[in-house]
Order: structure tokens, then C-alpha cells, then sequence
């Protein structure tokens, strides 16, 4: 059977739900639109992702890890979510009453609460009513389109293969001694500036300060923690931090100081405030300086450094990104990044 999702849409559904792969177990043109062969495919089988196709272009569906069954009760799922697919964005739409996320009807394909079933009734058809259990709105899941071309259930696996790299990479010591060299040989083009300053920007969680603490130990030659790091909801950097990169045990700095900043957040008046960056790209900003998220620093603060030279302002911009979610960034988001990509270039003309 070939599968009907992309291999794109299968990647981000798969980000949803960790390192794991998608199996196709049921699919309603071969094996029929009833319920009895759905479940004969599918019983006993989780998790499970399921997708409904209609003529209008519609790819939508949900995610239960709960086993299918035909006993017609409700099974709890505090995990489950309904999902559709505007363009190549994956909109998510958790369970609101977790106790009735699934129920296991004998004559329909998967049934979500009451919100959404698919090969209702033993038809081609879907059964929609938002609100249920799944709050979404119709016209963003299936266009209000009810008539379904395909339904696919796929069974979520766990992973052990990799998607071949990007890039082929030599892990060997000789080019990690080349590699290391040439950042150990480098001299800035202008005399008056020794380190050139690299402003590491990006999500809260993204792994700025990882970044940094990987790279430092690397030249360390040992694992160092200097800059804290962790997972959690809101940044854990809260201050704007200068990491001078020391090579050895001994430390002597290398010609590259990482600078590090708070967290990026989609909603406003949370995390890196836009208007400081570009404080910090003209060098205004001193070391740890404390982040105000819902106020930028003013000009006339006393941490405002008034007459920044050449070598405190930032000579390099670096995101760090999670790659498993850029498919699935917030918009607001993304425009922030746009936004402080615009801020960079006009400062570079």
C-alpha cells in the first residue's frame, strides 16, 4: 500500500510524537469504507495517527494512544489530539475532555468523542461537531467538505533509523584539529577589534546556551557548564551574557566571544523583547545586563552603554533553531524572526 500523507506531512506529525515512524495499517480504497474493515485492520493496534482526504484538499485527522476496539464506550486519552494540515502548517487541536477523548463504535472507522469520526456510519462520509471533547473550527478542518475520497490509520512505531544527513561530515581527529586550528589562527581584519562578537539568537529551548557550553568544552577539553542551561517553558537566560571561548585548561581566550541573550516567545511581552536586539547589535547592552520583557532598555538607563566602540558591537548574528520544529513554528514567531532578520540587514547596508 502506498501511503497518501506526504512525506513532509509525515515528518510533522512524526515531531509531534518523538523519534518515531509512521506504518500504514488501514486504507479505505483497498480495504473498504466500513467499520468492519477498519477495525479488522486496526483493533488492538497503538498508537495510532488517522486521516481523512476529501475532494476539497483537505487533509485532516487525530492522534490516539489508545487501542481501537467495537465494545462502545468512551476510553480516556489525555494524550489524544485532532490535527488538519493548512498547507504545509500542522494545526493541533488537543482533547478538552480527556475521559471522552476515543469511542470504540463497531460500524464506524476512528471515532474521535464526538467531534470527529471518520467512515461514519460505515460511509464515505465524516461526522463533525466541534466542541465535543476537541474544540476546532470546521471551516479550518475539512472545509466543511463531509465527503471523504481516502482514510488512511497509521500505527506510530518507534524509530531507530536516521534520514541520511544533509551533508556528508568527516568525524575524524585530523579535521577536528584543522577545524579547531583555523578558529585558534583567526585575526579580526580590524586592529581594534581582538574578538569579534557572535549574538546567538533564537526560541526559548532552543539550546543557545547548550550551544556554547558544547563548544567551550570542546575547547576546554572538558565538559564545562558556565552558562546555565535546562528545559523549561520560559528562557532560563535571563540576562544578556558576553562567553569569551578559552582554550585549554589554562583558558587563554581565542578570538571569539559568543554573546548570549534571552529566549525568544511568540506572545507579546514575554521573552526577548524585539527592540533590544537592536540595542545589542550597536552595543549598548554591558554584560549582564537583566532583560526586561515587557520594557526595551532606554537610551537614557544607566546600563546604557551611550558610546559603544567597534569592538563592543556585535560583528555576527547566529540562529540557533531546533530542526525538529521549524516546521511547526508558531507564526508569531517566525515573524519575530523576520522581523529581527530585517533589523540585522539594515544595520548591515
Amino acid at each position: 500500500m502506498n501511503s497518501k500523507l506526504t512525506r513532509h506531512q509525515q515528518r510533522t506529525i512524526c515531531s509531534q510524537l518523538g523519534h518515531v515512524k509512521l506504518k500504514l495499517l488501514y486504507k479505505a480504497s483497498i480495504h473498504g469504507f466500513t467499520g468492519a474493515a477498519f477495525h479488522q485492520q486496526c483493533d488492538t493496534r497503538c498508537p495510532t495517527v488517522s486521516v481523512g482526504y476529501n475532494a476539497s484538499g483537505y487533509v485532516f485527522g487525530g492522534y490516539t494512544k489508545q487501542p481501537f476496539c467495537q465494545s462502545d464506550q468512551y476510553v480516556h486519552d489525555d494524550q489524544a489530539f485532532l490535527f488538519t494540515f493548512s498547507g504545509e502548517k500542522l494545526n493541533k487541536y488537543p482533547v478538552t475532555g480527556p475521559g471522552n477523548a476515543v469511542k470504540m463504535i463497531a460500524n464506524s472507522g476512528p471515532y474521535f468523542g464526538e467531534a470527529l469520526a471518520l467512515v461514519h456510519r460505515s460511509q464515505a462520509v465524516v461526522h463533525s461537531n466541534p466542541g465535543d471533547y476537541y474544540t476546532f473550527n470546521a471551516a479550518d478542518m475539512h472545509g466543511n467538505d463531509l465527503n471523504l475520497t481516502e482514510c488512511e490509520v497509521y500505527e506510530v512505531e518507534e524509530s531507530t533509523e536516521f534520514e541520511k544527513p544533509w551533508r556528508t561530515i568527516v568525524w575524524e581527529s585530523v579535521k577536528r584539529k584543522e577545524l579547531m586550528e583555523s578558529i585558534w589562527l583567526y585575526k579580526p581584519m580590524v586592529s581594534s577589534v581582538s574578538q569579534i562578537r557572535v549574538l546567538l539568537i533564537g526560541a526559548v529551548g532552543a539550546g543557545k546556551s547548550s550551544f556554547f557550553n558544547s563548544i567551550n568544552s570542546v575547547f576546554r577539553g572538558h565538559v564545562t557548564s558556565q552558562a546555565i542551561a535546562g528545559s523549561s517553558s520560559t528562557s532560563l537566560t535571563t540576562q544578556f551574557r558576553t562567553y569569551s571561548l578559552k582554550a585549554g585548561r589554562e583558558g587563554k581566550p581565542l578570538p571569539v566571544i559568543l554573546c548570549d541573550t534571552m529566549g525568544l516567545e511568540e506572545s507579546t511581552g514575554a521573552g526577548l523583547d524585539i527592540d533590544d536586539i537592536s540595542s545589542i547589535l550597536k552595543g549598548h547592552l554591558s554584560d549582564r545586563y537583566q532583560f526586561n520583557p515587557s520594557a526595551p532598555l532606554q537610551s537614557e538607563a544607566s546600563s546604557f552603554r551611550k558610546s559603544p566602540v567597534l569592538k563592543d558591537k556585535i560583528h555576527c548574528v547566529a540562529y540557533v533553531m531546533d530542526a525538529c520544529k521549524i516546521s511547526i513554528m508558531p507564526t508569531k514567531l517566525q515573524e519575530k524572526l523576520d522581523a529581527i532578520r530585517r533589523k540585522i540587514n539594515l544595520l548591515g547596508q
